[in-house]
């Protein structure tokens, strides 16, 4: 029951329009599996109140900006990687426009920077991040292919990123609303808006596409895969907050690759 109370809460809203589809349902109940024992942390209460603990410092606020820029960008190139190896057209087009969503969200985050803290972003921290933006377009590139069970573990763990990037970001947006001067507002709102959209779109592309998969490769098979990917990610997620120095939400200017 844990499980289906996190899920409802955490992932469902991200889905509307797309519930009713027998994938996403079907995605909807493996992940609802994965996580009866175990939790995903960024679904829990305390997570949030962690994030309170820094919202008070405008330049924490600006480094998760930072933070955020270019873990997108990382997305883009990892995400190129998986496209170039998909055979399967449908996907690979799905693929490709997450790329570049990717592409265009890190560039997006540098200018709510500016939006929100006019003059806040120093010219050197600026050019390093700019140096680490991937390409705006999608280029295809010649790859080995790789199987569909192998696309399908990839789509999984692309999902369980979205769906917590997501989750940041709906602690971020009404922060990021109250610092802004009150005529940046509106320009916020709406980048803010184009930003949730396409992550949304991004988790119900690959929920659809994870229980289509799911019924060629085996729901158990799957669902063994998806239990151990959730365990794995949320692993990763305790070790990167275990590095952290001021509580869950401690941030580097920028990451090194």
């Amino acid at each position: 029951m844990a499980g289906r109370t996190h899920i409802e809460r955490q992932v469902v809203p991200t889905l509307a329009g797309a519930e009713s589809s027998d994938d996403v349902a079907l995605y909807l109940e493996l992940f609802e599996t994965a996580t009866r024992d175990v939790v995903p942390v960024h679904f829990l209460a305390a997570y949030g109140h962690s994030f309170r603990q820094h919202i008070e410092n405008p330049v924490w606020v600006v480094q998760s900006l930072i933070s955020n820029a270019v873990k997108e960008g990382e997305g883009a190139r990892d995400l190129s990687e998986t496209a170039n190896e998909c055979e399967r057209k449908d996907i690979q087009a799905d693929l490709a426009v997450h790329v570049e969503d990717e592409a265009r969200h890190c560039r997006m985050y540098v200018q709510m920077i500016d939006t929100v803290f006019p003059g806040a972003l120093p010219t050197k921290i600026r050019d390093e991040i700019e140096r680490q933006f991937p390409p705006a377009r999608f280029a295809r590139a010649p790859k080995s292919p790789t199987s569909d069970y192998k696309i399908l573990d990839h789509l999984i763990q692309i999902n369980l990123g979205e769906v917590r990037t997501r989750i940041h970001q709906k602690l971020l947006e009404p922060v990021l609303y109250a610092y802004a001067p009150t005529e940046k507002r509106p320009l916020l709102c709406r980048t803010l808006c184009a930003i949730a959209d396409d992550e949304c779109c991004h988790i119900k592309y690959t929920a659809s596409r994870i229980g289509a998969l799911a019924r060629e490769v085996g729901k158990q098979r799957c669902q063994e895969l998806f239990s151990r990917r959730v365990k794995d990610f949320e692993a990763y997620t305790q070790t990167e907050l275990g590095r952290q120095k001021e509580g869950l939400f401690g941030t580097k200017l920028v990451r090194d690759r």
